[in-house]
C-alpha cells in the first residue's frame, strides 16, 4: 500500500506565514481566540498555587496576563487547561503594562510615594484591599486617588489588615478566588535599586498570601530579577523560590504554534486541516471559533517534524550536510541557555515567506534554505534590539566586539572594551537595569570579567569545554560576531 504523502500549496502556505502576527503583548488587550496556543509546560504556571512564574522576554507573561485578565479567554483556557479553579476565579491586576489602569498605581506615583518614605508593603496590600473589596462590591474606606488610599492605610494599618482578611473569609465563603496579577515590574521604576524594594515588598506578601484562604498574587519575573538574591533577602523566601515555575518553550510547542497559525488562517486553514486529516487521520476540535491544535501534534516529534518538511524540505541545503530544517531553526534561535522564544520564531518564519515569495516564488516548497537563514537573521537582528531596549549597557560591549570570531577568550572581548565605556558603565547608577556583578560585586565590582559574568547570566555568552567563551547566533548575528560556518548577518 502506497504511504501517502502531505501535498499543500506552496504558495497557499507561504502567503499564510506571511501573515503570522508576531508583536509583542503591550496591553492588556488579549490576543485573538484563534491565535490561543498553550502548551503542555505552561499549565502549571496557570495553575492558581504557582505563585512565582519565570519567564525571559517574549516567553508569555504579559500574553498570560492578557489572557488571564479577559474572563472569557480565562474560562476558554480553564477549559482547555482543566483548572476549574480558575474558571471560577476573579482575576484582577495589580501591576501590568497599562499605565492609564485604574487598577493599580502608576510609576510616577510609585515614585511619588516611595520618596515620602511610604513603606513599600503598604502601597501593595492598599491595592490588594482594593480588589478584595471591589470582588465583594464594597468600597475602599476613603475616596479619592491611589496616593489618598495608601494615606489611609498608613494610617489605619491594623484596620486595613483586619478589614483584609475579613475579606478573605468573605471571598472563601463565597466559593470563589481572587488572584491578582502583577507584569510588566521593570517598569515599576527607572532605576534598579527602586525596583528590588517593590519586588522585596511584594515577594513578601506573596509569601503571606499563601496562607490565606482565598487570596491569591502571581508575579510574573524576568530570569534576571528571580537571580538577584537581594529581592529575596527575607524570612522564608525559600518556601517560595522553592516553587517558582518558568515559562519554557519546546521546539515541538514552538513549531505547534506554526501550525495552529497555518489551521486559523483564513486564506490556508480549510486546505492545511483537511490535508493533515486525509494524510494522518488527525481531526480538529473547534472551541470558541477556533480550531485546537490536536494533542498528537503537542506531544512529541512527530508527526510534526514531518508536516514541517513537506513544506519547508527537509535540509538546509540541498542535502543533509547543512543541517535538518527542524533541529537546525531552534537551535539558531535559541540563547545561551537554549531558551526560545515564541515572538522571534514567528518572525523568523515571516521572514523565511517573503524572502522566498520575492527570490524564489516559483521554489517547488513553502520556503527556500536561503530565506530560512534570512529569517533567523532577522530574527537576531530584532532579539539584539530587545536586549538593547532592557539592557543598555549589552550594547555597547557587543558593538565594540564586532568583527570578533568566537569562540574565544574571554581577554579577546574584554581587551575590546575601551576604559572610558567600563567607567560610563559604573558611573551610571540609575541606569535600568544595570549589571548587577559588575557593580554590587565586593571582590569583582567595576572590572571586566564580573560583566562578562554578567553577560553569561543573561545567555549572552556561554562557555565551552576549554573555557572559551560563545555567543550564539541569536546575539552573534544581529552584532556582526563572526563564526566559521555560522549564519551570516544580513546585508
Amino acid at each position: 500500500m502506497a504511504v501517502k504523502k502531505f501535498k499543500f500549496s506552496a504558495s497557499t502556505i507561504r502567503e499564510a506565514l506571511s501573515q503570522i502576527d508576531e508583536t509583542s503583548q503591550e496591553s492588556l488587550k488579549p490576543p485573538k481566540k484563534n491565535t490561543l496556543y498553550l502548551p503542555m509546560g505552561h499549565i502549571k504556571a496557570l495553575n492558581l498555587s504557582s505563585s512565582i512564574v519565570v519567564g525571559m522576554r517574549g516567553s508569555g507573561k504579559s500574553y498570560w496576563t492578557a489572557v488571564l485578565a479577559s474572563e472569557s479567554h480565562r474560562r476558554h483556557i480553564a477549559k482547555a487547561a482543566r483548572i476549574p479553579d480558575l474558571e471560577s476565579a476573579t482575576v484582577s491586576i495589580g501591576f501590568a503594562l497599562d499605565p492609564s489602569s485604574e487598577e493599580f498605581p502608576d510609576a510616577p506615583t510609585l515614585a511619588a510615594l516611595l520618596n515620602k518614605r511610604v513603606d513599600a508593603r503598604d502601597i501593595w496590600y492598599t491595592v490588594l484591599l482594593k480588589h478584595a473589596l471591589s470582588m465583594l462590591g464594597k468600597a475602599f474606606p476613603c475616596s479619592g486617588d491611589w496616593e489618598n488610599k495608601v494615606n489611609w492605610l498608613t494610617t489605619n494599618r491594623t484596620k486595613a489588615l483586619s478589614l483584609f482578611s475579613d475579606c478573605d473569609r468573605e471571598i472563601a465563603a463565597s466559593g470563589r478566588n481572587l488572584v491578582v496579577l502583577f507584569d510588566a515590574l521593570d517598569r515599576l521604576a527607572t532605576d534598579w535599586d527602586s525596583i528590588r524594594i517593590y519586588l522585596r515588598a511584594l515577594l513578601m506578601i506573596c509569601l503571606e498570601c499563601r496562607s490565606r484562604r482565598s487570596i491569591r498574587i502571581k508575579v510574573f519575573l524576568r530570569p534576571d530579577m528571580e537571580e538577584d538574591e537581594a529581592i529575596w533577602d527575607f524570612v522564608d523566601s525559600s518556601k517560595l523560590r522553592a516553587s517558582v515555575v518558568e515559562l519554557l518553550w519546546r521546539p515541538v510547542d514552538l513549531f505547534g504554534l506554526v501550525l495552529l497559525n497555518l489551521a486559523n488562517n483564513p486564506y490556508s486553514g480549510e486546505e492545511f486541516r483537511t490535508e493533515i486529516t486525509r494524510v494522518i487521520g488527525l481531526q480538529w476540535a473547534e472551541q470558541s471559533g477556533a480550531y485546537q491544535l490536536p494533542k498528537a501534534l503537542m506531544n512529541g516529534e512527530q508527526p510534526t517534524r514531518s508536516i514541517i518538511e513537506a513544506f519547508s524540505g527537509p535540509w538546509m541545503g540541498t542535502s543533509a550536510k547543512r543541517g535538518y530544517v527542524y533541529t537546525w531553526i531552534p537551535t539558531h534561535l535559541a540563547d545561551a541557555k537554549s531558551r526560545l522564544s515564541p515572538r522571534s520564531f514567528l518572525l523568523a518564519y515571516r521572514e523565511a515567506a517573503g524572502w522566498t515569495e520575492e527570490h524564489e516564488p516559483d521554489h517547488e516548497n513553502t520556503l527556500h534554505f536561503r530565506g530560512i537563514q534570512q529569517g533567523v537573521a532577522k530574527a537576531s537582528e530584532i532579539r539584539v534590539g530587545e536586549i538593547s531596549e532592557d539592557y543598555p549597557w549589552v550594547k555597547p560591549l557587543l558593538e565594540a566586539a564586532r568583527g570578533l570570531t568566537v569562540p574565544c577568550f574571554a581577554s579577546d572581548i574584554t581587551n575590546k572594551w575601551p576604559r572610558n565605556l567600563l567607567d560610563k558603565i559604573r558611573n551610571n547608577p540609575n541606569a535600568k537595569l544595570p549589571p548587577r556583578r559588575f557593580n554590587t560585586d565586593p571582590v569583582r565590582r567595576g572590572k571586566s570579567e564580573a560583566l562578562i559574568e554578567d553577560l553569561v547570566e543573561l545567555a549572552v555568552f556561554y562557555r565551552t569545554d576549554d573555557d572559551r567563551l560563545n555567543i550564539p547566533d541569536i546575539f552573534r548575528v544581529g552584532f556582526g560576531i563572526k563564526r566559521l560556518g555560522g549564519v551570516r548577518p544580513p546585508r
